[in-house]
């Protein structure tokens, strides 16, 4: 088979939920392919979030260089905006050493945001904060989506449900619809073609596959120093962090620790597996409506292999 020249060929994106193969696919595409990694995982941004949003290897990132992975303390606040500025970046970076871009991971505005473009929305750190306390009292949730849906109704629109229950999102939406009178979905208007030029393949594991993939990984990172590295985090403030907080099982192995040890390091597992097959199960509604012209691979064969599908990638990218 034959690729484009590097010189011409676009960018690259593997998308996907949680434990879809992403980062071994970008690995193998990036060895191809003489690329360089771009993360688009919200959570591996930060240092010290390492076994729990499995990051790549030190040993790893040196055989491929990675981009947009430890680059901020948990202390720090981190968005689409903010992920666009870092991504671009890095993009200009590999394309100026003769490189593939190759953008891979599951947080799917910033993927979207990468491949369609997005504009960028204001932001301000004193408004945030003050958000941020409205949010902890015990009717600042309540108050929150009470304005998003206020606002619904006198714009007879409706407020997409993860912006109700994701707590970053709500923030977000708030501060967005009182610095410009529209939260950020009103101003993020789908095109019809690519606003950038990039090749997308989007990985849909069956949940039976996807449920048996995260439960192995899970108990792994649990075997594999997960339960400290959460109490090291939570001491150095991760609950009171503004976005780092939001990482999948950190919340729920830190209640294991505030309980002690007699709890069940089983059903501290099953809770964490329940849980992220629920954003895992958001994450394929995104991918699926959210990214047209996509090259979707559906896999149901648990015995699947990142070697059948790098093969499968190269195949679609080369025609």
């Amino acid at each position: 088979m034959s690729q484009a020249p590097r010189d011409e060929m676009p960018s690259i994106a593997i998308l996907g939920p949680t434990c879809s193969w992403k980062t071994d696919l970008a690995i193998n595409l990036a060895l191809h392919l003489q690329g360089e990694v771009i993360s688009c995982d919200s959570m591996q941004v930060y240092r010290g979030l390492d076994v729990g949003t499995a990051k790549p290897s030190p040993e790893t990132r040196t055989r491929v260089p990675h981009h947009l992975i430890d680059i901020l303390d948990i202390s720090e606040r981190f968005d689409a905006s903010s992920f666009m500025a870092h991504a671009r970046e890095a993009e200009k970076g590999i394309r100026g050493r003769g490189h593939v871009p190759i953008l891979a991971g599951g947080t799917g505005l910033y993927a979207r945001a990468f491949v369609y473009g997005l504009q960028m929305l204001p932001a301000r750190r004193s408004l945030s904060s003050q958000l941020e306390t409205q949010f902890s009292s015990a009717t600042g949730p309540q108050e929150l989506r009470r304005e998003l849906l206020n606002w619904a109704h006198a714009d007879r629109s409706e407020v997409p449900n993860d912006a109700l229950v994701n707590p970053r999102r709500l923030l977000r939406a708030v501060e967005v619809l009182r610095l410009t009178g529209a939260p950020p979905w009103k101003h993020h208007t789908k095109s019809k073609e690519l606003g950038y030029a990039c090749r997308q393949i989007v990985i849909l594991p069956g949940n039976g596959v996807m449920r048996q993939r995260i439960g192995a990984r899970t108990k792994e990172m649990l075997e594999n120093g997960w339960i400290e590295e959460t109490r090291t985090l939570v001491g150095n403030g991760l609950l009171a962090s503004p976005t780092a907080r939001q990482a999948l099982g950190y919340a729920e192995i830190a209640e294991f620790l505030r309980l002690g040890r007699g709890n069940s390091l089983s059903a501290l597992c099953e809770r964490i597996v329940s849980r992220t097959m629920k954003f895992a199960r958001r994450q394929k509604t995104w991918f699926k409506h959210q990214h047209p012209g996509a090259k979707t691979l559906n896999i149901e064969d648990p015995q699947t292999t990142v070697r059948t599908l790098t093969t499968a990638i190269l195949e679609t990218l080369s025609v």
